[in-house]
């Protein structure tokens, strides 16, 4: 399942259900061509969207999040990486903040 939202804070997003997590993509610039015209299913390595700035912002850049069992958490255990310390939960956020995006394959 696939979800394209425009609000808030987070500007363009895209919100994916992968298996055992929804993943949270938002400031996007762009998404790509075949999710924007409705396809609801993507495979893994297929491009999802651009980086961008929309949405509240200082700077173009990518924010991942991961909701599991309704609730948000840090992402970096799930991809095996170190934290990078941004474990507070934004004052009427409910999303995770994070400073660095890492991409698996």
């Amino acid at each position: 399942m696939i979800r394209i939202q425009h609000r808030g804070i987070g500007g363009l997003e895209l919100l994916i259900q992968h298996d055992g997590f929804i993943g949270v993509y938002s400031h996007l610039g762009l998404i790509a061509p075949l999710l924007a015209e409705g396809r609801k299913t993507i495979n893994g390595g297929e491009r999802i969207g651009t980086v961008g700035q929309t949405g509240l912002t200082f700077g173009p850049h990518l924010y991942f999040g991961m909701i599991v069992n309704g609730r948000p958490v840090d992402p970096a255990p799930y991809m095996k990486v170190a934290s990078c310390g941004a474990d507070e939960v934004a004052s009427g956020d409910k999303r995770i903040r994070a400073t660095r995006v890492f991409a698996r394959d």
